[in-house]
């Protein structure tokens, strides 16, 4: 997902920029005029940039606590698992001592 959004970006930011010289070259205007409507683009641009990378940057935070929350679940689930078979083990044991020690008393006697 990550990746597939960088992709966007870059295509994003590469689309722009052609786009917003090709508009420069092509439109006659004045030398001020031109200085003017490349500063206000290049700010725009900047502008804009910024604000799709706050986004991804948004987009990776959540994506990231989602994933905590997610390993969290497994971890706990893992271990609620493992205590339980570690119990029922132990009773198992605890069974077969009992029974062994049972069958030791009933072969002295």
């Amino acid at each position: 997902m990550a990746n597939s959004a960088g992709k966007f970006l870059e295509g994003f930011l590469i689309g722009g920029v052609l786009g917003f010289l090709s508009g420069i070259l092509l439109a006659p205007k004045s030398g001020s005029e031109l200085r003017k409507e490349l500063a206000d683009s290049s700010q725009d641009l900047y502008q804009h940039a910024n604000d799709s990378l706050t986004g991804l940057k948004e987009m990776t935070n959540q994506t990231l606590q989602d994933v905590q929350h997610a390993s969290q679940d497994v971890l706990k689930k893992a271990s609620d698992t493992i205590s339980g078979t570690k119990n029922q083990l132990a009773n198992k044991f605890e069974d077969l001592a009992g029974k062994g020690s049972n069958v030791l008393v009933e072969d002295l006697e």
